[in-house]
């Protein structure tokens, strides 16, 4: 796909996105059941109707883009072809039903086995994050608009500020977070923390367990225009080929500052905890 069909693509997506969003929104104010998927995870009504309508939408508007959803198991039974819509209708459920405001709508277009563009909206800030993947990020924050041009992002904090997942901060995650002897941790829950790292107002987001490739496509796409990187322990650029889950990462707004976490990573891992 060429820079402007990607850009139509995006602009189309846009009030998809915030139709999904507003249908999330209106369940947020009443008791709203639940149950739990296999993989332990909760799903609720808000999800299913923000994936129908993403789904419905998208048949209609590029009919030729199969669509794999984290709701619906048999888009990806055949695992993820080479270009798709990857979504995640809403990320952070566990956020949404405990009544917070870190929850997202995300959509990634993959092709060639990488994030090419990408949106995140957090519909309770109103906040929405996007790229055609053209070297540009575009942040909306309600009736204001900014662009961020590929490489401005850059760890210029004393500290850098790391985020870490509210709901899944896992031991191996924590451990590596405890030795960056930080002060600047905060937790944020969904793709929500990839966006901040992407518009400049956070510096590292690292996870350490295995993930489903929804929770990281579109917030890869955010960072990478914006000047980062979202890499494997391994130090390879986050793949998104026939598996459906990866086995941790770490996003950062620079590479300088990823080469910092990896090399501790490798530390940790070979020799173990230092004295």
């Amino acid at each position: 796909m060429d820079e402007k069909a990607r850009k139509d693509l995006v602009e189309s997506l846009l009030p998809v996105v915030r139709a999904a969003g507003a249908a999330i929104l209106a369940h947020r104010r009443t008791p709203l059941p639940f149950r739990f998927k296999n993989d332990a995870s909760p799903v609720t009504v808000a999800d299913l109707e923000s994936e129908a309508i993403i789904r419905r939408t998208c048949a209609g508007l590029f009919p030729a883009i199969r669509l794999v959803s984290e709701e619906d198991a048999s888009s990806y039974e055949a695992g993820i072809p080479s270009t798709c819509l990857l979504v995640d209708p809403l990320d952070g459920t566990k956020e949404f039903i405990s009544g917070r405001e870190d929850f997202t709508v995300n959509i990634a277009l993959i092709e060639n086995g990488a994030p090419s563009a990408g949106i995140i909206f957090a519909p309770a800030l109103d906040r929405m994050f996007f790229t055609s993947g053209s070297g540009k990020l575009v942040v909306m924050d309600h009736e204001d608009t900014r662009e961020i041009l590929g490489g401005v992002v850059a760890d210029q904090r004393a500290q850098p500020l790391i985020l870490t997942s509210r709901s899944h901060l896992d031991p191996h995650t924590a451990e590596v977070v405890k030795h960056l002897q930080s002060t600047n941790v905060r937790q944020v829950g969904s793709s929500l923390k990839f966006a901040l790292i992407a518009a400049g107002e956070a510096d590292l987001y690292l996870r350490l367990a295995p993930t489903m490739v929804w929770d990281s496509a579109a917030g890869q796409a955010l960072i990478e225009a914006a000047g980062g990187v979202v890499l494997r322990p391994d130090g390879i650029r986050l793949p998104y080929l026939a598996e459906m889950k990866n086995e941790g990462f770490v996003a950062a707004c620079t590479i300088s500052l990823a080469e910092r976490v990896l090399m501790l990573i490798r530390s940790l891992r070979n020799t173990g905890p230092p004295d």
